[in-house]
């Protein structure tokens, strides 16, 4: 059975992701931060699910699953970053920071994230349908290489992005930020009025 916006936990082959609270779009830093931690959540569990060689009932939720995640969630964390996150930060920046080296690097693994997920979709769609995928190896490489490259970058956003927008936005900036990103998912909080 896919999973629904309701359904607040699926364990993966012992991979445990959580829906994260609509609430946390207030705190729109720690809701990236936690939607990272999804995202690193089903890294592990693509990995996991590219090694099975045999299909099963969890083979199956699991790729619906992630490829439910690829297709919208992954869209909208990427909206986020490029249209609210990079351009206030941006903004913010000073000088000494040298930002912008770091976000165009991340605007380009952006792009390549799209191209390796759009290879890895046909496989779990194959997969979720219960079909054999018709080149497993290339399946494979291509979901452990997202995987692998799309966990270092989770991590440079982490460890540097993250941070200094930490520094750097002010209440009003993460305030415009929270508005936007709860407008791109149809959620309605009004504290945000």
């Amino acid at each position: 059975m896919p999973p629904n916006a309701d359904q607040t936990t699926l364990d993966m082959f012992g991979i445990l992701v959580e829906h994260i609270p609509d609430n946390l779009l207030l705190e729109p830093l720690e809701y990236i931060f936690a939607d990272h931690c999804r995202q690193k959540d089903l890294c592990r569990a693509l990995k996991v699910l590219a090694k099975q060689s045999q299909a099963s009932d969890v083979a199956t939720e699991t790729a619906t699953t992630i490829l439910q995640c690829l297709r919208h969630d992954l869209a909208l964390h990427i909206a986020d970053e490029e249209q609210d996150l990079f351009p206030r930060l941006r903004e913010r920046a000073i000088p000494s920071d040298k930002i912008e080296d770091t976000l165009r690097l991340l605007g380009s693994e952006h792009m390549r994230d799209r191209e390796l997920v759009e290879i890895v979709m046909v496989g779990l769609q194959k997969i979720a349908e219960v079909k054999p995928v018709s080149d497993i190896q290339a399946f494979r490489t291509a979901a452990e290489m997202l995987s692998e490259i799309h966990l270092s970058h989770l991590n440079w956003e982490n460890t540097v992005i993250l941070e200094l927008a930490r520094l750097r936005l002010n209440a009003d900036d993460q305030r415009e930020m929270a508005k936007s990103m709860a407008a791109r998912r149809g959620i309605n909080l009004p504290q945000l009025d």
